[in-house]
């Protein structure tokens, strides 16, 4: 251990600093404007939505009301996402996508959106994959067919082989979109290869000595083969490509098309070009419109994949013909298991470079040719959800625009023991973002099965876990488009949260976007900080799990990830520190799984170590035979950290051989897990930031209470302050001491909430060094005024040179009572009722209340009997809130309250005497919709009357407690200058 610690001081002792930085182009530079920036965000911090035109079924009228309603809600833009409904006749069927018809409300969307100041992006086709009808055979997905025909040297010097017999149904009894000719062949078809195989080999399995290549004396336009074979019996097997006749998965009625060869370029520019050709004419110069975007959606093709320039590309990147293969397509037990795996990797490779170049990279290229960038959630979700066969961060650095996504209220797991949520999509994204250099990493947020049943703050706590893995704009899924006269809540895409404007609490969304556009604006303008430089590995397909699943560095540590590509090209060493070209520095490189058939990644790896890096990784066991020397060179002695030489000490060992202190920690974690899937779960979660010598801390709660941690920060000489991302203020950190290589800071999170800790080079007169309390440390609040002390009791405050004892006593008051409620006429309940006792709607003995959906305005009069020291300030807390409030106090507007805790400083509003207290309360629409199941009259109108859920109907699905459920509590806080 002691050579460790001697190899480490002098790898680090010309270090330039602790943390890696990544720079992002375009971003603002000095703290006053990041302060101005975050409380009223702008431009890509705003966050967008999917904007679902359901069956192509739109109203012009509405499209101008709903852009409005977005930019009024604080939203930056739309992806305008055409898809089918199933055709129950709930959601007319509308012209066909890209038709002239179609064409008049696209270009009407867009030229409203410019007019609005709203950002625009186009999916390419009527739903997904990529495709429509104007794609041909031709340029349609492709696929491998095969024909067999017995040979024996008797039969003659020619033989006629038939064309493979195409598939015109699917497994399932469906049509397959195959265009025929009148010959009985599809319109489309190439042939690949003929080959003869031995049908009395005595060996298990082929060997491709075995195998013999006829294909040259095979006519295809007699479909005649002139061979004279050896002797014995042969099967010969005519190989041939055709469309898979795959189409969309759901598109419009009047959209149905081909899904296009992903793998062809010509393909990819036959469709782009579609588009644009149409879309030039009618908006001229893309530059001065609000369209900056096409968007491809995730790959969910099926099937075995192939296309015309396969062969090639496959000779090129691994230096053999496929032909002898092609039998392994069909049947991966004709080679052996070894034989088999390494085609199939190769193989895997070819189909994945294909991709890249050939669809994202070349859809990149034609769509910044016009202006317009190009969007995708290029790399994945992966196997086992969708078949995507990409090296998944090189698919996305060949974007624009990274995208992921995430869900809430649904996870789907693999079958691995560890069982890794496939539908947190986000550490991938942000790694490419940052080592590809792209300002933002967008995600498809909130995503969900459940139906109008969350409030804006039951999204936060899995928005707020996206941006704690590097998520730094969230696209909304998603805003159905309604004409007008659908009713409500009208007509829905089956999947996502419903966020529109038909949504019961949309007028009192903005509150929540703002929160997120705060967050995003930060990220996209400072700097991804870690410690540990992860390389997931040189397998294809390859895909990044969750943050701290399969891989951690430890409890305090974060990493960011590296594929090949950058690995190979970009990473040096510089004053030991591991360095990418823009800035990053890494302190250790630890190594996912090295198969050892990438001698490029090899021969980087002993680079590295001879410049200086300290690597850390297990040495493969399996490994080819052409990387065993190379391998053996690399890796050092078992748990022994010696110069040049790959070690097997983990990643944190090394770090605290280091005296590295965690980046942020904290005691009592209530969970030894390090991943955020499971419900046990560590308390705090953070993720960190820098921007010219700024440090931002984004630190979020991830239980449903209240808590209080001593928390500390790897930072040294620097002052913190406190940025709210709910309110927008910003408040200066008044109790923190310096101890060692970290500043402690006593943090309050009320539940699920969210702050930014951010160290400034300025030092401030701060007032304490520490305080304590029976609770340690007590439940406190920073704001621009000082700190309040939210727990009653006797406090010990420490610093500058002082000692301070206060024992905070302080006055409360509920507002106990009757409650007048107002309810919207139309829905079911009393226009008023009177509430002895606050109760959530759904315990209400009249139906019309239990079930209703809506706003709900509570009112009261009450008398201010609180005795208010000095230094105190007084806070209405409502209590339990579902799902928003709007409150006035004394006519005065209070604002809106979506999220815990549901509480105003209400010092200056309050009066003495009388009080006039009026809050508005708005729930969801899933009780009124499960009431209308059995009430004689129905209220409610939409297309998804049948599940509450993908796991239950709606006539199993609980109601959703709704309104003010209080205790409302006046009570009065002390306040710490």
């Amino acid at each position: 251990m002691r050579k460790l610690f001697t190899l480490i001081s002098l790898l680090l002792t010309c270090s330039l600093g602790f943390f890696a930085v990544i720079p992002a182009s375009g971003q603002v530079s000095t703290l006053k404007n990041l302060k101005e920036g975050f409380k009223n965000p702008t431009g890509t911090a705003r966050a967008k939505v999917y904007w679902w035109w359901m069956n192509g079924y739109t109203d012009s009228t509405r499209i101008r009301e709903e852009l409005q309603a977005i930019k009024n809600a604080g939203l930056g833009g739309v992806d305008i996402f055409e898809i089918g409904f199933r055709p129950d006749g709930l959601v007319p069927a509308g012209p066909p996508f890209m038709s002239d018809a179609s064409l008049k409300h696209i270009v009407l969307a867009i030229k409203e959106a410019t007019r609005l100041g709203l950002e625009v992006g186009l999916n390419l086709s009527s739903s997904w994959n990529a495709g429509g009808t104007w794609i041909q055979p031709q340029h349609g997905a492709k696929t491998v067919y095969f024909s067999k025909t017995s040979l024996t040297q008797s039969a003659g010097s020619a033989i006629r082989l038939p064309f493979p017999e195409i598939p015109k149904k699917d497994s399932k009894g469906r049509d397959l979109m195959i265009r025929f000719a009148a010959n009985g062949k599809p319109v489309y078809c190439e042939e690949i290869s003929v080959l003869a195989l031995p049908a009395d080999r005595q060996a298990a399995h082929l060997d491709t000595a075995m195998i013999i290549n006829v294909t040259r004396f095979f006519d295809p336009e007699t479909e005649t083969l002139r061979w004279k074979a050896p002797a014995g019996r042969w099967d010969i097997y005519r190989y041939v490509c055709s469309n898979t006749g795959e189409e969309l998965k759901l598109p419009s009625p009047n959209s149905k098309g081909l899904i296009i060869d992903h793998f062809d370029s010509t393909a990819t520019r036959a469709h782009f070009e579609y588009f644009i050709q149409k879309l030039r004419p009618l908006l001229g110069d893309f530059r001065k419109t609000a369209l900056k975007n096409l968007y491809l959606a995730s790959f969910e093709a099926t099937g075995t994949i192939w296309t015309p320039s396969f062969p090639g590309q496959f000779r090129q990147l691994n230096g053999y013909d496929v032909s002898k293969f092609l039998p392994a397509l069909f049947d991966k037990r004709a080679f052996s298991p070894a034989v088999y795996d390494e085609f199939k990797k190769d193989f895997d490779l070819t189909i994945s470079e294909l991709m890249i170049n050939n669809h994202y990279r070349k859809g990149k290229e034609i769509a910044n040719s016009y202006g317009l960038h190009l969007i995708s959630e290029s790399g994945g979700p992966g196997p086992p959800l969708h078949n995507v066969p990409v090296e998944g961060i090189k698919a996305l650095g060949a974007l624009d625009v990274p995208r992921g996504e995430f869900w809430i209220n649904h996870a789907q797991y693999d079958a691995t023991p560890d069982s890794i949520d496939l539908l947190m999509l986000v550490k991938e994204i942000s790694a490419a973002s940052h080592i590809y250099q792209r300002k933002i990493t967008e995600l498809e947020a909130f995503t969900s099965f459940q139906n109008w049943q969350e409030g804006p703050g039951d999204m936060k706590p899995n928005g707020d876990r996206a941006f704690c893995e590097g998520m730094s704009r969230p696209v909304i899924h998603g805003f159905s488009h309604n004409p007008a006269g659908v009713g409500y809540p009208g007509i829905y895409y089956v999947a996502g949260t419903h966020f529109n404007d038909k949504t019961t609490w949309w007028p009192k969304v903005k509150p929540f976007n703002d929160y997120l556009a705060r967050v995003s604006y930060v990220l996209q303008q400072t700097d991804f900080v870690a410690d540990v430089l992860y390389y997931y590995g040189d397998q294809v397909p390859n895909f990044v799990t969750p943050k701290n699943t399969r891989f951690a560095v430890g409890s305090g540590y974060d990493y960011e990830v590296i594929n090949s590509e950058i690995l190979v090209r970009d990473l040096t060493v510089k004053n030991g520190l591991l360095t990418l070209p823009y800035g990053a520095q890494f302190k250790v490189l630890a190594l996912g799984n090295i198969s050892g058939r990438n001698p490029a990644v090899l021969k980087k790896l002993q680079q590295l170590l001879r410049d200086g890096a300290i690597v850390t990784g297990i040495k493969p066991d399996v490994i080819p035979e052409k990387s065993k020397q190379i391998i053996e060179t690399l890796w050092g002695p078992p748990n022994v950290s010696k110069a040049n030489k790959i070690t097997s000490i983990p990643a944190l060992a090394l770090l605290k051989a280091m005296k590295l202190a965690p980046d942020f920690d904290y005691p009592d974690k209530l969970s030894e897990r390090l991943d955020y899937m499971h419900k046990s779960q560590p308390a705090l979660d953070f993720i960190h930031y820098s921007k010219d010598g700024q440090d931002f801390y984004f630190v979020r709660n991830t239980g449903k209470g209240w808590i209080s941690r001593l928390c500390s920060f790897r930072q040294t000489g620097k002052s913190p302050e406190l940025w709210d991302p709910v309110t927008g203020y910003i408040s200066p950190v008044t109790i923190y001491q310096q101890n060692g290589p970290q500043i402690q800071i006593p943090l309050s999170l009320p539940p699920f909430a969210s702050f930014f800790i951010v160290f400034g080079k300025k030092k401030s007169s701060k007032s304490y060094t520490s305080i304590a309390s029976e609770n340690n440390p007590p439940l406190l609040e920073y704001t621009p005024d000082g700190v309040r002390m939210l727990k009653y009791g006797n406090m010990k405050l420490t610093g500058n040179g002082k000692t301070v004892v206060i024992n905070h006593t302080a006055d409360s008051l509920t507002i106990s009572g009757a409650w007048t409620v107002s309810f919207t006429k139309g829905w079911g309940a009393p226009e008023k009722a009177v509430f002895p006792e606050l109760i959530s709607w759904t315990k209400s003995e009249n139906p019309g209340i239990r079930y209703y959906s809506g706003s709900a305005v509570y009112e009261k009069k009450f008398s201010k009997a609180l005795k208010v020291p000095k230094d105190n300030r007084v806070y209405l807390d409502l209590g339990e809130v579902s799902k928003v409030a709007e409150v006035w106090l004394n006519g005065k507007s209070l604002g809106i309250v979506w999220t815990s805790p549901f509480r105003f400083d209400v010092t200056e509003q309050l009066v003495n005497g009388e009080n006039n207290l009026r809050i508005e309360v708005i729930n969801t629409w899933s009780n009124r919709i499960i009431g209308d199941i059995t009430s004689p009259e129905k209220f409610t109108k939409t297309n998804l009357n049948v599940r509450g859920s993908r796991e239950l109907l709606w006539t199993e699905t609980p109601l959703t407690a709704s309104g003010l459920i209080g205790p409302v509590i006046l009570k009065t806080v002390k306040t710490l200058k």
